[in-house]
């Protein structure tokens, strides 16, 4: 029997790789690093990524001015109230139309016309009263006389105020105002007076001849 021999290497173990041993554990390492390099490189192209800048809310945003469809205004009308389209308390049926003569001039704005007293029985005056409830400071107007064609021109016709005040106590008050007289035949009159803290205003018309009227033209009251 054959004793193994000692105190030297097996030819198993003193024989190298072979080549393809050696071919083999490169391609081995060279997958190794291909696979080691493709996990790190996106590591390192990776930076902080810009922000997107936010949407400005601006960008839908219509800049275009709002439509107003309110009625402006006529002009010189700010703040102003005109007796002809307001409701009287008394003495409606004493208020008529322009004259067809005197209809669609230009320098009768906001006419308020009443009519004369024929003159007859108790027919000597005629009134018209507005309700002003403390709301208002003054009253004007631009006065005019006009008779019918064939009657004198010189016919007077004569425009008085009175404004009432409720009192405390609750009685009232009349306070007369500047009145004005004028013809046909002459300029237009100029009508103004206050009537702060007044409940109501009365216009008051008297003629020498029935038929005509007063004329009060921009007959407005200011706040």
């Amino acid at each position: 029997m054959t004793e193994p021999v000692t105190g030297a290497d097996s030819p198993r173990r003193r024989r190298g790789l072979t080549t393809g041993e050696k071919t083999g554990a490169a391609i081995g390492l060279a997958s190794l690093l291909v696979a080691v390099l493709a996990w790190q490189w996106p590591r390192q192209g990776q930076g902080p990524q810009p922000t997107p800048p936010p949407t400005s809310s601006l960008a839908t945003t219509s800049t275009s001015a709002p439509v107003n469809t309110a009625t402006p205004p006529g002009a010189g009308d700010t703040g102003r109230t005109y007796l002809d389209g307001m409701t009287p308390d008394t003495g409606n049926a004493y208020l008529q139309p322009l004259p067809r003569a005197l209809a669609g001039r230009a320098d009768l704005p906001h006419p308020v016309v009443l009519s004369c007293p024929t003159n007859d029985g108790e027919d000597r005056s005629r009134s018209v009263s507005y309700p002003l409830k403390r709301r208002y400071l003054d009253f004007s107007a631009t006065f005019r006389a006009w008779y019918p064609p064939g009657e004198d021109p010189e016919s007077a016709v004569r425009v008085s105020a009175v404004v009432t005040v409720r009192q405390p106590d609750d009685t009232l008050t009349r306070q007369p105002r500047p009145g004005r007289t004028t013809t046909m035949s002459r300029p237009a009159e100029s009508l103004s007076f206050s009537v702060e803290g007044a409940d109501l205003l009365t216009l008051t018309v008297e003629c020498d001849l029935g038929g005509g009227v007063a004329v009060l033209a921009d007959a407005g009251l200011t706040r």
